[in-house]
């Protein structure tokens, strides 16, 4: 077979800015957006066409409304909208956990009286990030309005990409492409601490990119069978069928295969370590 990469991962090199959030346009509705002491709803005059506007049903709690977005721990990603504060006397983004709103970022108050552009930065903590509008004004009926949200992930190069990833290896045939769920029986999972973390690159040389010199890719099998093939995926892949999960495919054998390994008869019990991993981009 040969080195395969899945669709996902593709579009992603060559240049895919997907908006992670549900509505973030606010079109027509507030579809994918939950409020919290707020009445949520669409109004015209926005920065690009309608808008969200928050207004507040209570006089004690802010009125706000947030997201929740699938993300990957240690990846960075962006986060830009608009806002311009309404009836209120300001508003708010904030950037957190499911626990706590503000855990990663908060703006700080808002009072842009005219459409004006906001941005951040970071690095994601958890696998569900939740993103908050807030109308600071805590009188019932005072508004806020925010528009052209976008959630949107940086990771572009492949060493960013597999960042705390993990390689896996299956018996059988490699599928015919990357995109397609997984098959055979799961023989060994490689982490760079034997057992849980996940996998990191060096930085490229030369047009190769190399498994991180500090760590000990190894694993140990659960289950008996011959190595047939592999697939390093990015964390939090179902390994589902998907083409937009970013994936890399090769064989295993014991000479001129994308794995090659002492051995592929692989015994349940039995640690198997890989020393050297590399991915060369060819040169002109």
């Amino acid at each position: 077979m040969a080195l395969r990469i899945s669709t996902g991962l593709r579009n992603k090199l060559l240049g895919i800015n997907s908006n992670k959030l549900t509505n973030g346009a606010f079109t027509t509705d507030t579809t994918g957006w939950t409020a919290v002491d707020a009445t949520l709803s669409v109004v015209g005059s926005g920065q690009s066409g309608n808008c969200l506007q928050i207004a507040e049903t209570g006089s004690v709690n802010p009125g706000k409304a947030y997201q929740d977005v699938t993300t990957k721990v240690g990846h960075l990603y962006m986060v830009s909208l608009y806002f311009k504060k309404g009836t209120s006397d300001s508003g708010k983004f904030m950037i957190g956990t499911t626990a706590v709103q503000d855990a990663i970022y908060d703006s700080g108050a808002l009072t842009d009286a005219a459409w004006a552009a906001k941005q951040t930065w970071f690095l994601a903590t958890e696998t569900t990030t939740r993103l908050t509008f807030q109308s600071t004004d805590a009188t019932a009926g005072e508004t806020s309005l925010f528009d052209t949200a976008l959630f949107v992930s940086m990771s572009r190069a492949v060493q960013d990409v597999f960042k705390d990833g993990f390689l896996k290896i299956y018996s059988g045939t490699q599928p015919t492409s990357p995109n397609d769920a997984v098959s055979g029986t799961l023989l060994v999972t490689i982490y760079s601490d034997g057992s849980a973390a996940g996998l990191e690159f060096d930085d490229a040389a030369s047009g190769v990119l190399s498994k991180k010199a500090t760590e000990t890719w190894s694993g140990t099998a659960g289950n008996t069978g011959t190595a047939g093939w592999f697939r390093i995926h990015a964390p939090g892949d179902a390994l589902g069928s998907s083409t937009v999960d970013e994936r890399i495919d090769g064989a295993c054998g014991t000479s001129g295969a994308e794995l090659n390994m002492s051995s592929t008869s692989i015994v349940s019990g039995s640690v198997h370590s890989v020393s050297t991993f590399q991915l060369t981009m060819p040169s002109a």
